[in-house]
């Protein structure tokens, strides 16, 4: 595996706490834990956002948010994490590098400075979506989920991960809300000056429209997800020659392609 996808697993310990629990007609006293989840305040030219995020390899977080919500097409917008206008309509940003500075902030919280860079002279060639065979994607997606990761004791994490032909897991991203994972997959991509577009992205949650207009924003164009598909990101991705592959579940045996007008999911 790429080592860049190493070392996700490390970061703050969860938080221990005593809990009862009702269990077949009976009380117990056990230990339980809660996975850390922290306020952070990204500073950016137009402005600031919070968020609340697993407080751990911060920088992709933050830039790969200020990129996807906060300056889409270049411009300054509005960070709200779930914008509704527009946002199904919305297509790729640039991916443009920049500087992440943490500054000083109350434990427990934190806060980070972004700085875009200029944007390269002339458009870049489209990176190539892959094509990928069931049998493959089902294999995959079975890598996917057999990674460990934070989700093991605490039950509280999504999962993104960054899927080449050639090159396999290229990136694993881990984070409590399913949005924090796409930020910090898009941070990792400007950081790495990686196209999005040129790998599928496998998912733990479901497809809805706010998930998949991220998505389409960081540049994705093969969306793969254990779970299901709502009407939204559908209706979207059908007139956007965007592949949705939902209930992609090794267990079983099975996926269901949702929409794949451009051909990206082969025999």
């Amino acid at each position: 595996m790429n080592s860049a996808c190493r070392g996700r697993t490390s970061g703050p310990a969860p938080l221990d706490v005593r809990v009862r629990r009702f269990r077949r007609g009976r009380w117990e006293d056990l230990p339980e834990v809660a996975a850390r989840e922290e306020a952070v305040r990204v500073l950016h030219p137009g402005g600031s956002a919070d968020l609340w995020a697993w407080p751990h390899e911060l920088e992709d977080l933050a830039l790969g948010h200020v990129l996807l919500d906060c300056s889409p097409c270049g411009t300054t917008a509005s960070c709200s994490g779930e914008r509704q206008e527009d946002a199904l309509g919305d297509r790729p940003v640039p991916l443009r590098a920049g500087r992440v500075e943490h500054l000083d902030a109350p434990e427990g919280r934190h806060c980070l400075r972004v700085r875009l860079e200029f944007s390269p002279a002339g458009p870049a060639v489209p990176a190539t979506t892959p094509r990928l065979g069931a049998a493959a994607l089902l294999a995959r997606m079975d890598d996917f989920f057999a990674e460990p990761g934070l989700w093991d004791g605490t039950g509280s994490f999504h999962r993104a991960g960054l899927f080449h032909p050639e090159k396999g897991l290229v990136r694993m991203a881990e984070d409590i809300g399913r949005h924090n994972c796409l930020d910090r997959l898009a941070g990792f991509c400007a950081r790495q000056n990686l196209e999005p577009a040129g790998h599928a992205l496998f998912i733990s949650a479901r497809i809805t429209g706010s998930l998949y207009a991220k998505a389409r924003r960081a540049g994705f164009a093969l969306l793969v997800s254990r779970g299901a598909v709502t009407s939204a990101a559908l209706t979207a991705a059908m007139s956007q020659d965007i592949t949705l592959v939902g209930f992609c579940r090794p267990a079983e045996e099975r996926l269901t392609v949702f929409c794949d007008s451009a051909g990206r999911v082969t025999a």
